[in-house]
């Protein structure tokens, strides 16, 4: 900031006009690419098994960039556990094929045939043990049973605005 515009509150230097062209121009350097649009039901369906399948049908594709991993796949919040960070409804990008550590935050199979049995939690290293940390306080940790309850690692949060 400059020394005159905090003694004066008036700018020494010029103003510079910027003109803002209604052209869209992309870059060629983004990646732009579709991954397929889960609901928490498919994966619940999924949840007896050890890992997520090789092919999953999805009624819907989502656009994204910069999102890397050929398994990647978006969910949309379900519920309140994780707020304030990940809020209902908004929509996150999985990739199972990344390692994951504690803190990372994480799609797991929490129980075994229990309904709602995959969440969306963070993971946290107490001791020797790991946890399925919720962000909301109402919501009780869980532990992780064996490295396969952890299906894939978030690796973006698209926010609403």
């Amino acid at each position: 900031m400059d020394v005159e515009f905090l003694r004066t509150g008036e700018s020494a230097h010029r103003p510079t006009l910027v003109t803002l062209s209604e052209d869209n121009h992309q870059s060629t350097t983004i990646e732009m690419r579709k991954v397929p649009l889960l609901t928490w039901r498919q994966l619940d369906r999924i949840g007896t098994r050890k890992n997520l399948p090789d092919v999953v049908h999805s009624d819907a594709l989502v656009e994204t960039t910069d999102v890397s991993g050929t398994h990647t796949f978006a969910l949309t919040i379900k519920d309140d556990s994780m707020e304030p960070l990940f809020n209902e409804g908004e929509m996150i990008f999985v990739n199972p094929d990344l390692e994951w550590q504690s803190g990372d935050y994480v799609i797991a199979n929490s129980r075994d045939g229990d309904q709602d049995a995959v969440l969306l939690r963070q993971v946290i290293r107490i001791g020797s043990q790991c946890v399925l940390h919720p962000l909301n306080r109402w919501y009780e940790d869980l532990p992780v049973t064996n490295q396969d309850a952890v299906w894939g690692k978030v690796v973006r949060l698209r926010k609403n605005l």
